[in-house]
């Protein structure tokens, strides 16, 4: 007696599913109770039925439904349907009755095709063929269906293939198990969303178990430390200040700079017409020469001086943009600044900066990893948490079975009259009793002992399975560890924030690369100058030398300073262009300043908005079946699809049956009578 009632409380764990203990109470109207809404499903997915399973406590029960029929699965109370209206007098203190259900709408568009060697077939026409086999999963939302189960619940939805019949199975997405000898294949979607998922096998005679789906709604808690990443925000928008000040310091600089150009150009205009009075006396020439040879060495002590300055101003600003960029500082000189800039032009490089990018945030995402690694084991761990139940229980498998086998041939033999229960108990001790339990379990499918199995997880306690999941967490390997790990990073690695800072930086070291070789075309164009300016300053001490030397060379002086008057009103005019465009830069900087300045408010609404599409639709329960229903605990959903078979002859004789006991009718549910 004892082993008939564990497996039947195995039984009905596996009926009900997911649903939870609900307290005995006397029923308000309508009555409090849960629904588990079971949907048959065709091989394509699309609704063949739904019936519903309501679960009452003892009393007098009202309920809403549009059914087409009803009946008590577990007592044998009357109950009475008066349109949308079912009462019943509960006599037991959990009481089940099931509605069969008029409509065939549900939450969710359910579509799988079938697919052998790129031709389509239906499930009927694929049964039995053999080649390269590819099924296509598809699950969108049905608007015609109301109550927001689509957005507050999630589905869970596993394929079995039989590794007899099917190898090199792929199946991008979902989570693959060993159960026996098949495959199980898992998708986990979640509220909100859908999927679209393809699998792939080479199969020979090709057959499919039913497809499971289960709907319960989902409600996690997830919390996230974003202390490290608003650091890192709070130092962005830092730097983006200390850009805006160097602009603003850039655009001063650029400013003094074009007012000494515009004295400088006056300087070079009364120069040449200097040398062209000059060349009205010799005499003249030779005193002006003289006191002007007297001021080259501060002449061009200052034009190098300033030269200095250009360089140590251009060192400044670049350095800063180089920080931004990631690149390491560097020193400017009028001697080096040529190849010192083409070294920088050439590390500004798209694939360098992706390279230096792509390093630097591997490195911070295993860091946050690193400090995250047992909350992952443990998620790990609690996401395959069915597969670990099921492999657990398959350990106890043939014991099950035999379990299951007796009690459906114990209950056999006292419905028929056979034998009385004792008598029935004490032949299942017996040899040949023991005999029948063996070849029952011998007869019994592969689908069967799945869901023995099944239900067998189902009624494990939740002390058990902490117990059976500290085991699996306790057992982890340093290798397993660190794949979890790994894998972990690499899904950071590919997210949109991670491959927009890449991305960003990239971008940015090409605008970078840009101010580079403008800074480098000023400095040459500075250097043009002083180099002229150096040549000038020769000339006129060569012509201190000598009024004779000084007069023969009289013209080409004048021509010289000609063309370093043209010269200094190019650089002047260059000089303005570099002040224009510090000042827009400035006018830039300003606006990123402002546009960054609320950017850790704008992350915050990002992670929590993220967050929210994570943490489920808590809202308050509604019915599937009617919304007169008001009082309902919880809602779920078990979907099944019509197995993938061959047409085969049963060739087994009809059996006259008799009224069904509730214990047979929950072995029929599973297919055991």
């Amino acid at each position: 007696m004892n082993t008939g009632k564990k497996i039947l409380s195995m039984l009905l764990a596996a009926i009900l599913l997911f649903s939870m203990a609900a307290p005995a109470f006397a029923a308000a109207v309508p009555s409090e109770k849960e629904e588990v809404i079971y949907i048959n499903l065709k091989a394509d997915g699309t609704v063949e039925d739904i019936y519903a399973v309501n679960i009452f406590g003892k009393g007098d029960i009202t309920d809403y439904g549009d059914y087409a029929s009803v009946g008590i699965l577990n007592t044998d109370d009357e109950i009475t349907q008066n349109g949308d209206t079912i009462t019943f007098t509960a006599s037991a203190d959990r009481t089940y009755y099931e509605g069969k259900m008029k409509t065939t709408d549900i939450p969710w568009n359910i579509s799988i095709s079938y697919f052998m060697d790129e031709k389509q077939y239906s499930a009927d026409e694929i049964a039995g063929k053999s080649g390269r086999l590819k099924i296509c999963f598809r699950v969108t939302e049905n608007t015609a269906c109301g109550g927001g189960f689509f957005d507050g619940y999630a589905l869970q939805a596993a394929f079995t293939l039989d590794t007899d019949r099917c190898s090199g199975i792929a199946a991008p997405g979902a989570t693959i198990a060993n159960v026996g000898k098949d495959k199980q294949l898992s998708y986990t979607i979640l509220p909100g969303e859908g999927i679209d998922a393809v699998i792939t096998a080479n199969v020979t005679d090709f057959e499919m178990d039913a497809v499971s789906i289960n709907g319960i709604p989902l409600s996690l808690s997830v919390e996230l430390d974003d202390a490290e990443l608003q650091d890192k925000i709070d130092e962005l928008i830092g730097a983006v200040a200390d850009l805006d000040q160097g602009a603003a310091d850039l655009n001063d600089g650029a400013q003094a700079l074009s007012g000494a150009m515009d004295a400088l150009s006056e300087k070079t205009v009364e120069l040449n017409s200097g040398t062209g009075r000059i060349a009205g006396g010799a005499a003249d020439l030779y005193g002006g020469l003289s006191a002007l040879a007297a001021q080259n060495d501060p002449l061009t002590g200052a034009a190098w001086s300033a030269y200095v300055g250009l360089c140590s101003a251009s060192e400044e600003v670049l350095n800063a943009q180089l920080s931004a960029n990631g690149l390491s500082a560097v020193t400017l000189t009028p001697e080096t600044y040529s190849a010192v800039l083409q070294g920088v032009l050439a590390q500004l490089g798209a694939d360098e900066i992706y390279a230096q990018a792509y390093k630097s945030a591997l490195q911070t995402v295993s860091a946050q990893v690193d400090q995250q690694a047992e909350a992952l084991y443990a998620g790990y761990i609690q996401a395959n948490a069915d597969s670990i139940y099921l492999a657990y229980v398959h350990g106890q498998a043939q014991a099950l079975y035999a379990q299951v086998a007796a009690q459906a041939i114990l209950e056999q033999l006292v419905s028929d009259g056979t034998m009385d229960r004792q008598q029935a108990e004490a032949w299942l001790q017996t040899a040949e009793g023991e005999a029948q339990v063996a070849r029952t379990v011998a007869n019994m499918s592969e689908e069967q002992k799945s869901q023995i199995i099944s239900g067998a997880v189902a009624g494990l306690s939740d002390a058990e399975k902490q117990q059976i999941l500290q085991g699996a967490l306790a057992s982890l390997t340093d290798e397993q560890k660190t794949q979890i790990r790994s894998a972990y990073i690499q899904q950071q690695m590919a997210g949109d924030e991670v491959t927009a800072g890449i991305t960003a930086a990239v971008a940015q070291s090409g605008e970078a690369a840009a101010r580079v070789a403008e800074l480098k075309g000023q400095l040459d164009s500075y250097g043009a100058f002083y180099k002229a300016l150096k040549e000038y300053t020769d000339a006129v001490g060569s012509a201190a030398d000598g009024a004779n030397a000084l007069k023969l060379n009289l013209d080409t002086l004048y021509e010289s300073t000609g063309r370093l008057n043209a010269s200094v009103g190019q650089l002047d005019a260059a000089v303005k262009e570099l002040y224009a465009g510090t000042d827009e830069m400035k006018d830039g900087t300003g606006k990123f300043a402002d546009e960054t300045a609320d950017m850790r408010g704008q992350v915050d609404e990002q992670i929590d908005s993220m967050l929210e599409s994570l943490t489920g639709d808590t809202a308050e329960v509604v019915s599937f079946v009617s919304e007169k229903n008001t009082y309902v605990d919880s809602v779920q959903f078990v979907l099944q699809t019509e197995a993938v078979k061959s047409q085969q002859i049963d060739s087994a004789g009809s059996v006259t049956e008799g009224p069904l006991t509730f214990v047979q009718k929950l072995l029929r549910l599973f297919g055991l009578y």
